[in-house]
């Protein structure tokens, strides 16, 4: 072998066809371990409950890595990924919020770039290095890196099988508890809403538009909306008051109902 090759040695005695391979061979190296720094997303999980002032989350990426040590290769758990921003539904002034817990499953996805300064501070001007203004609305990076694993967002809901949701509407969009005791269910034509307790708070008002409006109990035995002792509060201590200020509106039914129509 020529001793005149740039960049090898004589001694190791490599033919031209083995020189060769062990470029390609080398090149290949490179090209798996910068795809092996690329980082794009991965499943992960919660190791502490949703910080609600910063609304970011300690997560643990769910998939180990089999890394080089003193010992020899071992899989490995990646370290523990601090402050992390969450990824809900949001726009419009309006946000879907979800109260994050220890252990929950979802999946992180790695940015392109270092975004320390756009999460700091949002989307204002910023000084660039060559002293200029950048754009409006955009952030210059704190550092220069790609696909670094703390730049990264949490978003929930990705969750492996043992974690699936049973009874799984295929028929309707739901919001809903993981076990199936409270649920808002918007079907074709139909809302359902289903719970121990459901609360209606109105600064305002309250308005229900409906033709007919029942109250039924569990076992579908209809309930009183107006009772006989309501009736007799209301013609004892509020009609007579009403009157008296020349009120004027709906008559309230003679007997009890277990039904509104429209117009009582």
């Amino acid at each position: 072998m020529s001793s005149n090759m740039p960049g090898l040695n004589p001694l190791y005695n490599l033919s031209p066809e083995q020189v060769l391979r062990a470029q390609s061979t080398q090149w290949r190296q490179i090209v798996r371990q910068a795809l092996d720094d690329t980082r794009c997303a991965s499943p992960a999980f919660l190791t502490e409950n949703l910080d609600p002032v910063t609304q970011t989350v300690t997560v643990q990426v769910a998939i180990q890595e089999r890394v080089r040590t003193n010992k020899g290769p071992a899989w490995t758990d990646l370290p523990i990924i601090i402050k992390v921003p969450v990824v809900l539904p949001r726009g419009g002034g309006f946000s879907l919020t979800l109260p994050l817990k220890k252990g929950d499953e979802g999946l992180l996805v790695f940015c392109d770039t270092c975004f320390d300064f756009w999460w700091h501070n949002g989307q204002t001007n910023s000084p660039v290095a060559s002293g200029k203004t950048a754009p409006s609305g955009t952030q210059r990076q704190n550092e220069v890196r790609r696909h670094y694993i703390h730049d990264c967002g949490f978003i929930p809901g990705m969750c492996s099988q043992p974690n699936n949701l049973s009874a799984y509407s295929t028929t309707s969009m739901q919001l809903r508890s993981d076990d199936g005791t409270t649920v808002i269910d918007v079907a074709a034509g139909s809302v359902t809403v289903t719970g121990a307790q459901v609360i209606v708070n109105a600064s305002t008002s309250a308005t229900v538009i409906s033709p007919a409006v029942s109250v039924k109990a569990a076992s579908g035995t209809p309930q009183f909306l107006v009772t006989a002792d309501w009736l007799t509060w209301y013609t004892t201590n509020i009609q007579p008051f009403l009157v008296s200020k020349g009120y004027v509106g709906p008559v309230m039914p003679s007997d009890s109902h277990t039904t509104v129509l429209k117009g009582q």
